[in-house]
């Protein structure tokens, strides 16, 4: 059933026992939250909120026409000629971050593969244009430009944003963290002219027992712009693009406005937002507006005060109305009214407005949010403003939208240092509970449930303010990530780690050049906790410009720090949000130092158990019978499902390879297992009879070619896949083309693709292949899912056929660029597609989640994604062995694992943060010391950070969202499957992503969960092979032996079937016998 919202558009409490998202609204974007209050009232009239929209649509979803292309006025200068140009696109890295070389620089269509060019909602919105043109090649009709379909800002430059930022709506908005961004600012009272620009909120986290989201009213925020005029525009006067001048960033997008000179940067972690404005054609400034729909209590100008909320909470704004560093407004109609004492605003006896100047900043008090916000202007400005009003005697009516404004009507000459044709405003809240008596309680309540000091606390107010203040004069502007791989030169056996680096592009209001050189380093707010430095960047300018402030999240705290005492630390200046405790630090480069653990296998830690080795042995010699049915081996078929089938077929023939050597005597290395195990193991081996070579090698035959066929380029007609492989000019990727399906009845293994290239069902239809076409529309199959099953399939083949894998090795990096280009030397594919760089984790829906969903990026399946980059790790270990003897090409082979080891492990720990659930969360530790704690959490409080608040009563999330998490997923609503959805597919990397203290909490309700479908749904936990995890749950918590018996008396047909969650019965007796057993094991 869908969830009872309250006015907040969260789930009630009173509906907890059955809450679940409604997956299948009538109408593409239902609204499931819209409903009618018990006064009759609308809550969304006065309220809004992110609500929840399905992107499920129905088939035949309408395709508007192609973008067009048009000239806009370039307020802007283009790059200069000396700009760094790589593919035709602006690189702005000129030595800023370390970039690694391109996995290839081959392009696809050199190879034969055929091309797309994308039209309506599957091509890149208008706010591409002048990207496009301003960094494409005129002189190369073929070239390129790689675009993000995945990055966490796409809703803002979606279709829907693009077209009209206005009617987007909330779809428009971004989660900064901690700030929720729009780009649809309200009307302008008495104004026929339209305000562009962006909204800021600060939401909090509404928390249910099987939701969280962060949720905001919209009355509560604030915008910043300027007017535009609708004269003589041919699209909506309020629209912008993304700026030109600027490099792709996967920590931001900056955004240039059509047809007013303004930009803004939306970067994650931003601590202010913020708008540049620059001159009009009459070279006069383009005059700054902010708007609230709150109006205020207090206005402050220039307040030389260290702790100006004491005058905010124990002055009375019209008893000091003659204070210099107070202002008073004019009412909207300009005619005075005789004031509600209790509710007065800073209004004027006259309801004229007055002009005053301000040299630096504003703060403003709202009266119903109880919020308090500051306002940084770059130069002098002179200012009036306006505020609605509560009249003594006043009548029932309509709640006007905006009730506060503020208009820059000058701009002053300022400081002669100042070399910027343009004024930098910046806004930032100070304060969401200033005096604890506002009409909207739901801040300060979230507040009082805390253990631990907000920058919204009476304690840490005045630091939070004074860190503002000195942060004020440095912008992010074009972030970049870089990535330092281990170097060729290091030593093999040693600890391999990478340097993940953010330079933020530290950037001064007053123009000049902000450089961060090799002695900077970056500190935690307000304390002397000394942060890891950045490397050196190729200057030795130390920091001098003043502070630079970011906000960081518990695990870049850990990263940082030296150690973990710094992000526990009294001193810190936090924000709560949905990603836990979230604190400004000092510093304008990050160098996040990633482990890549211990180096990934096909083998588990230890042999299989020698009492499992019979029954694994009988397992092997009926799987090795695999039969492929005819439309595999043609390429005709889905790429989620048939990547897994090839996948389970790879993980048969390796487990048949591991059992051959054991038996042989073969020195086969175990990191967790001594000599007599590994002879107990032998021993048993040598008692069995194992499948014949000729077997071995006859599967492998039709495996590579069940794997190779997706390789090949041209379809059928070429002897390639009948559902061929495509490259992207639109976006920079690599699609399939899709299978009209069609079968006989009764010979379902022996259908064909009754379509061929350019007729592309995956292409044209959202819904084929799970969105594969459209970089995913549902969550159950994305690219680095689909793509990422393909390469540990390749992987195996290219082990037991090295000359295979070197023939093939630059079509199987088609995939592997596709979602894991780490270098922006490749001109074909965006960079990491799927990493999300600030939270740590891969997104996976992509283009229509942009036009719909305002929870931003999804991603259900954490495991699915581990092992996408198991794979690329392990295929590049495979290659180095492979191209042994050849230096160069095992230097590629080398960055390969390099970046598949790296990606994992970084996966693994964003899995453990957001989806493992259990241990203390930040507000549990503040509320205990470790003298507190009792025996049964002291372990896991010190080891694992639960990043949610306790009212979540789940142990993993099903979906996560950029705002959301939720125990449940797209393609069933029953709960073993939001559990099992990130416990697949059972392979060595398990060992790493599945801690045990959260296993022995999983098993019980898996189990339960599981008996429950199958009782209530016709088997359909056992049927559709999710109690084969609860097998490996069981074998993790220390019971094999009755694993062994459950897995033995699950029906054959299950693990032969597409689903099985990709295993086969050998495989997963396997994983059961190949478990290390716990000190203390667990009970069934």
């Amino acid at each position: 059933m869908a969830p009872n919202p309250n006015q907040y558009g969260s789930i009630s409490p009173d509906e907890d026992k059955d809450a679940t998202l409604e997956l299948l609204p009538h109408g593409h974007s239902a609204d499931v939250y819209n409903r009618t209050d018990s006064d009759g009232t609308q809550p969304n009239e006065r309220w809004s909120r992110h609500r929840t929209i399905s992107y499920l649509l129905t088939a035949g979803v309408c395709l508007v026409s192609a973008v067009y292309w048009h000239d806009r006025a370039a307020s802007y200068p283009a790059p200069a000629k000396h700009d760094v140009v790589v593919n035709n696109v602006l690189d702005n890295n000129a030595g800023r971050v370390p970039m690694p070389p391109a996995l290839s620089t081959l392009d696809p269509r050199s190879m034969k593969f055929r091309t797309v060019q994308r039209e309506g909602l599957a091509s890149p919105s208008k706010a591409w244009d002048e990207y496009l043109k301003e960094n494409g090649d005129d002189n190369d009709d073929d070239a390129v430009t790689p675009l993000p379909t995945n990055a966490w800002y796409l809703n803002l430059i979606s279709h829907n944003a693009a077209d009209d930022p206005i009617t987007a709506a909330e779809v428009a908005h971004v989660y900064t963290i901690p700030y929720i961004l729009g780009v649809s600012p309200p009307s302008v009272p008495r104004s026929k002219s339209a305000m562009a620009g962006i909204e800021l909120f600060l939401p909090f986290v509404k928390t249910s027992a099987s939701n969280m989201q962060m949720v905001f009213d919209k009355a509560n925020g604030v915008s910043l712009g300027a007017l535009v005029s609708d004269k003589g525009t041919k699209d909506a006067p309020t629209s912008y693009q993304v700026d030109s001048s600027e490099p792709i960033s996967p920590l931001g997008v900056s955004l240039k406005w059509n047809h007013v000179n303004m930009k803004s940067h939306v970067v994650r972690g931003m601590s202010y937002g913020t708008v540049r404005f620059g001159k009009d054609t009459k070279n006069s400034f383009v005059l700054p507006k902010i708007l609230s729909g709150d109006r205020p209590k207090t206005i402050l100008i220039d307040s030389d005060s260290d702790s100006p909320m004491d005058a905010i909470i124990n002055k009375d704004q019209q008893s000091s109305s003659s204070s210099d560093d107070k202002i008073l407004c004019g009412t909207f109609t300009g005619e005075s009214v005789e004031q509600d004492p209790a509710n007065a605003s800073p209004i004027t006896s006259s309801g004229k407005p007055k002009e005053y100047t301000v040299q630096k900043e504003i703060i403003f008090h709202s009266n119903d949010s109880d919020f308090t916000w500051i306002v940084f202007f770059s130069k002098p400005v002179k200012v009036q403003c306006y505020s609605d009003v509560m009249p003594v005697v006043s009548l029932p009516g309509p709640v006007e939208e905006v009730q506060f404004q503020i208009d820059v009507t000058e701009v002053l000459d300022g400081d002669a240092k100042d070399d910027k044709d343009e004024l930098v405003v910046r806004i930032a809240l100070l304060n969401e509970c200033t005096t604890g008596h506002g009409i909207i309680k739901e801040h300060c309540d979230h507040l009082q449930s805390l253990s631990y000091d907000t920058v919204s606390s009476a304690k840490k107010a005045a630091q939070y303010l004074s860190a503002l203040r000195k942060g004020k004069d440095l912008y992010p502007k074009s972030p970049l990530v870089g990535t330092e791989f281990p170097s060729d030169d290091d030593d093999e056996d040693k600890d391999r780690v990478t340097n993940l680096i953010f330079d933020w592009d530290a950037t001064p209001v007053s123009g000049g050049k902000f450089t961060a050189g090799i002695n900077v380093e970056p500190t935690t707010s307000m304390t002397t906790s000394s942060l890891r430095t950045t490397p050196n960047m190729g200057s030795s300018k130390s920091i001098t410009d003043g502070s630079f402030y970011m906000f960081a999240l518990p695990h870049h705290l850990k990263a940082l720090a030296e150690s973990e005492d710094a992000t526990n630390s009294d001193s810190l200046l936090c924000i709560h949000s949905f990603h836990g405790k979230t604190c400004l630090i000092d510093g304008s480069k990050w160098n996040l130092a990633i482990s890549h653990g211990k180096p990934q296998s096909f083998l588990a830690d230890r042999p299989p158990a020698a009492k499992a080795i019979p029954s694994l042995a009988e397992a092997v010699n009926k799987d090795i019978k695999f039969e492929f049915s005819p439309n595999l081996l043609r390429g005709a078929a889905d790429t989620y499902f048939l990547s897994k089938v090839l996948a389970k077929v790879g993980r048969i023939i390796e487990i048949t390879k591991e059992l051959k050597k054991i038996q042989s005597g073969d020195n086969v290395f175990y990191s967790d297992a001594d000599d007599s195990t590994i002879k107990e193991s032998s021993a048993a081996a040598a008692e069995v009879t194992l499948p014949s070579e000729g077997d071995v090698d006859s599967l492998i035959d039709d495996f590579q070619t069940a794997v190779e066929i997706w390789l090949k380029p041209g379809g059928k007609e070429n002897e390639g896949g009948e559902a061929e492989f495509l490259y992207d000019e639109s976006w920079g990727g690599f699609v399939n083309c899709g299978c009209n399906y069609t079968f006989t009845k009764g010979e379902e293994g022996k259908g064909t693709c009754s379509n061929s290239y350019p007729e592309c069902p995956a292409i044209d239809d959202v819904n084929v292949d799970f969105g594969n076409g459209w970089y995913n529309v549902r969550i159950t199959g994305d690219h680095h899912f689909h793509y990422g099953y393909m390469i540990y399939a390749a992987a195996i083949v290219a082990k037991n056929r090295p000359e295979w894998g070197r023939e093939y090795y630059d079509h199987i990096l088609l995939y592997i660029r596709d979602i894991a280009n780490p270098s922006s030397e490749d001109n074909y594919f965006p960079m990491y597609r799927q990493k999300d760089w600030y939270l740590g984790n891969s997104w996976a829906s992509g283009l229509m989640s942009a036009e719909l969903s305002p929870h931003g990026r999804e991603q259900e399946s954490s495991s699915e994604a581990i092992a996408a980059w198991e794979g690329v790790a392990l295929f590049g270990d495979v290659m180095m062995e492979a191209f042994e003897g050849d230096e160069e090409n095992q230097k590629r082979a080398r960055q390969v694992r390099n970046l598949g080891e790296f990606l994992t492990s970084m996966e693994v720990d964003a899995a453990s943060r957001f989806y493992h659930i259990w241990g203390l969360n930040d507000n549990d530790r503040a509320a205990k010391n470790s003298t507190q704690l009792t025996s049964s959490n002291e372990n896991t409080a010190s080891v694992h950070r639960n990043t949610y608040p306790s009212g979540y009563s789940k142990l993993v999330v099903g979906m996560m969202n950029d705002s959301m998490a939720s125990f449940q997923t797209w393609f069933s609503m029953e709960p073993v499957v939001s559990y099992g959805i990130q416990l697949m597919p059972l392979t060595a990397v398990a060992e790493r992503r599945d801690d045990l203290d959260w296993v022995k909490l999983v098993y019980p309700i898996y189990d339960k969960s599981c008996k429950a479908a199958d009782e209530n749904s016709d088997g359909f936990c056992s049927d559709n092979g999710w109690s084969i995890i609860q097998f490996g749950l069981l074998a993790e918590i220390g019971n094999t032996d009755k694993a062994l018996e459950m897995a033995s008396e699950l029906d054959e047909k299950v693990y032969l079937s597409d689903g099985a969650c990709g295993n086969s019965l050998s495989n997963t007796i396997w994983f059961i016998s190949t478990r290390k057993v716990p000190s203390t094991s667990g009970e069934a």
